[in-house]
């Protein structure tokens, strides 16, 4: 955990996770940029509308023996709706997220673009226009593309560990996997993350102070 003080307003703050960038100050909404030993602040967040998630910052829970916390959020929109991600801080130190849409929720890690020194996907991301149906191989799987949004941010909150500032715009695809589970490319002014997961239930991930709900 490293603490800070929002050079905007003064306020203490903390990035939880040794991986995070990006944070945005409580206090003052200021966005906070971490660099190197220092951080800097560069402009306002807009407050994120409420929603009906039952999860918020500080929820902690466990995913296959290993405990996380939620430490930030991303408001993602594109054409038909909208959907949270949740960054989680995980006691082994990778880069974990929790995706939540309409009560559904898929957990995946953040995989290297660079495998054995060749691009993950061999695409030039520049350029490629990925289409339903097209296969890709990532590592020894096979995927298929199943969808392509063009997604726009909504907002942020908490810490994160890339910039997420307010319509930052990208290319979410959508890859399911022939031996189960799911990868998940985003492509932002030609440059990628790769993400690789699996859908799971609520009652798999044992999760405590969430916010109260009527329902849950």
């Amino acid at each position: 955990m490293r603490e800070y003080t929002c050079p905007a307003c003064g306020g203490p703050g903390k990035f939880e996770s040794s991986v995070s960038v990006y944070a945005v100050c409580p206090w003052c909404k200021s966005m906070i940029l971490r660099r190197d030993v220092d951080v800097e602040a560069f402009g306002k967040m807009a407050a994120l509308p409420p929603d009906m998630s039952p999860l918020q910052l500080g929820t902690r829970g466990v995913l296959d023996g290993v405990a996380f916390s939620l430490v930030g959020r991303v408001k993602m929109g594109w054409r038909d709706g909208a959907w949270n991600e949740w960054f989680m801080a995980t006691a082994d130190g990778r880069k974990g997220w929790l995706a939540e849409a309409q009560g559904f929720f898929a957990a995946c890690f953040e995989l290297p673009m660079e495998q054995e020194g060749r691009s993950a996907i061999n695409r030039n991301l520049a350029t490629w226009k990925p289409k339903p149906g097209e296969k890709i191989n990532l590592g020894p799987q096979v995927y298929q593309v199943v969808d392509v949004k063009q997604t726009t941010c909504l907002g942020s909150e908490g810490e994160l560990p890339y910039l997420a500032n307010r319509g930052r715009k990208a290319v979410s695809i959508d890859l399911d996997g022939s031996q189960g589970g799911f990868a998940n490319l985003e492509i932002h002014q030609g440059s990628g993350r790769l993400y690789q997961g699996r859908y799971v239930a609520w009652d798999d991930l044992a999760m405590t102070d969430t916010r109260p709900l009527e329902g849950w």
